[in-house]
């Protein structure tokens, strides 16, 4: 197809299948987490045009119903050489969020300006900052959403580009419409692990004849095969994964939880300990900080009230810490080591295959699921269609832990150490 000047023709949203389909689970709250890469974005121009001006935009993604907002700046889109094609940058520009319910919220915005070196370095760090801001505004978060202060940080950033693009008087040219491109993305849109969805101004397309090409790291959108140069576009792919892809600052103290639990075990057994010594570390003490016992607790409440994480990792890591002092006891009780590391791996070959754990071992994955699961459902954003919020009874909840598998073989790989060193 012939494609129409950029800034120029309607403002439309579609949505691109993906070329190479996963699982075909929807967004879910309490079960996923959302992010967002900005993949591309193209302006048809002359190669000349782009000798005297530049491009720059900005994305604004609104989630939790509008509660949390995070502000990217896109930086400048410059052409040298005669190049037609649009520069790639495929960057992250929201992290892996807890998906807290409710719509998801895209509003874009590219400006073309004068060409001019100081400008350009401005909006580049400007980019980066917002960036920077957003990971932090995701890492941080707390049951209740982002740091307020973060967020103001963000929309500051934001303002800032907004006007350095604004002041430009007659040097300004909108490729979208000066109000920008806004779209609403529903739950039960997000299919699988990736979305693709073009926001464009040009001619109107036919969505069934738009795919995407992928070649190495490299992904563009394709219409009738040929590749889309038409107009202006930025194209976003919105990704759906079970698992949290960072740290957390508390791994380290869970860790060592597991040590003393193994050192535990293995001193009683080998008769280094005393049993009735070993048995009070699964009572509370008096100053509540010396006992195993004392130490879950402690855990427990700091991986219950980590917002980062969605509830059912949450759960799968406190019910592996569970798991470990029952079996401890069991083990001790007994005078067998062996019961300990047998009953771990055995539970974690269960979940893996999708089958139940022996009910004592069920019992100790899910006992401390309800507390956590009554503080956290008052935090997910309405409205929200039922099926869109993930089920919290026992079967549910220990059938869809094989959705971990990263996190099973990290505790497998750490229980292979730990029994044979």
């Amino acid at each position: 197809m012939a494609g129409i000047e950029a800034g120029k023709g309607e403002h439309s949203v579609y949505a691109i299948k993906d070329p190479a389909p996963g699982d075909s689970g929807k967004l879910t709250a309490m079960n996923h987490y959302v992010g967002v890469d900005a993949v591309a974005w193209y302006i048809n121009k002359k190669s000349n045009w782009f000798t005297e001006r530049m491009a720059s935009g900005t994305l604004e993604i609104k989630l939790a119903g509008g509660l949390e907002t995070y502000q990217i700046a896109l930086g400048t889109f410059q052409l040298n050489g005669g190049s037609r094609l649009a520069p790639v940058f495929d960057r992250s520009v929201l992290p892996d969020r807890n998906y807290r319910g409710g719509d998801i919220t895209f509003a874009a915005t590219l400006t073309a300006i004068k060409r001019d070196t100081v400008i350009a370095g401005l909006l580049k760090s400007a980019a980066n900052a917002s960036l920077g801001v957003t990971a932090g505004m995701v890492d941080t978060a707390t049951l209740t959403g982002p740091v307020r202060l973060l967020s103001v940080a963000g929309s500051e950033i934001l303002g800032g580009v907004r006007t350095l693009l604004q002041d430009t008087g007659e040097k300004r040219e909108p490729l979208f419409s000066f109000s920008g491109l806004e779209f609403a993305l529903k739950p039960e849109s997000v299919v699988g692990p990736r979305n693709y969805i073009l926001l464009h101004r040009g001619t109107p397309l036919a969505e069934r004849n738009l795919s995407i090409s992928s070649s190495g790291h490299l992904q563009m959108p394709l219409y009738n095969n040929a590749p889309l140069e038409d107009g202006a576009w930025l194209l976003l792919r919105i990704r759906r994964s079970d698992e949290y892809s960072g740290v957390r600052d508390w791994f380290e103290a869970t860790r060592e939880f597991r040590l003393r639990v193994n050192a535990l075990v293995d001193d009683t057994v080998s008769g280094f300990l005393p049993k009735e010594e070993a048995i009070r570390e699964f009572q509370t003490s008096q100053l509540g900080d010396r006992t195993l016992l004392d130490t879950f607790v402690q855990l427990r409440g700091i991986i219950g009230n980590d917002g980062v994480l969605a509830e059912r990792e949450a759960w799968f890591h406190i019910g592996q810490l569970r798991v470990r002092l029952d079996a401890a006891r069991t083990a001790i009780s007994s005078g067998d080591r062996k019961l300990y590391y047998d009953a771990i791996k055995d539970t974690m070959d269960a979940i893996e295959k999708g089958n139940q754990p022996t009910a004592d071992m069920a019992d100790a994955l899910v006992e401390d699921m309800g507390p956590i699961a009554r503080q956290r459902s008052l935090t997910v954003a309405q409205p929200l269609p039922s099926r869109r919020v993930a089920s919290l009874d026992r079967l549910s909840v220990l059938s869809s832990l094989k959705y971990l598998p990263s996190l099973q073989r990290e505790y497998l790989k750490d229980l292979e150490k730990d029994r044979t060193g």
